[in-house]
Formats: structure tokens, C-alpha cells, sequence
């Protein structure tokens, strides 16, 4: 998984997300940027669970989960986007 861009993994992310809540990915970016952007934008912990999986299954790859976080960390965009760009590199080195 070297040469994974955070923008690509963010591409998928947002992909599996908008097919989650069923909505298309216009609509979904409008409304991460209606409720402040990455850092803000909150998914419940079922629904983080199915991006990942989703997204783990466009790279190819099994990877964390939301409890990965840690407690104090809500399930947002930007806090999967970091745990799932971590996930990907630690494959990589496997």
C-alpha cells in the first residue's frame, strides 16, 4: 500500500460514506462543509465501522476499526482519515 495519498484515501473514504448514508458524494461533501469540515463532521461508530470496512476492502487490505481510536477521540472524518492512513502505511511495512 506505499504511494496511498492522504487525498486518495480521503476519496475513499468519502465514497464509502455517501454509499453508507445514501446520498451522492456532492451532497455529502456539501454537508461536511455545512457542519464545519473534517474535524467536525461526527459518524456514528456503526457507520465509521462500515466506511472502514468498505474502504479496507477498495485497498485491498483489513483494517482498525473505530475502537482504535482513542476514547477521547470522536469518529470523525479527519480522525479516520489518520487512523486509516496509518492502518494502510503499517500494511504496507507487513
Amino acid at each position: 500500500m506505499s504511494g496511498v495519498t492522504h487525498s486518495e484515501i480521503r476519496e475513499a473514504l468519502i465514497a464509502a460514506l455517501a454509499n453508507v448514508e445514501g446520498v451522492d458524494v456532492e451532497e455529502l461533501e456539501q454537508g461536511v462543509a455545512a457542519n464545519g469540515g473534517d474535524s467536525l463532521y461526527e459518524l456514528d461508530s456503526k457507520v465509521a465501522e462500515c466506511v472502514i470496512a468498505e474502504v479496507g476492502e477498495a485497498f485491498g487490505v483489513p483494517l482498525v476499526g473505530p475502537a482504535d481510536l482513542p476514547p477521547d477521540q470522536y469518529a470523525t472524518i479527519e480522525a479516520l482519515l489518520d487512523l486509516l492512513q496509518g492502518s494502510l502505511a503499517a500494511t504496507s511495512e507487513v
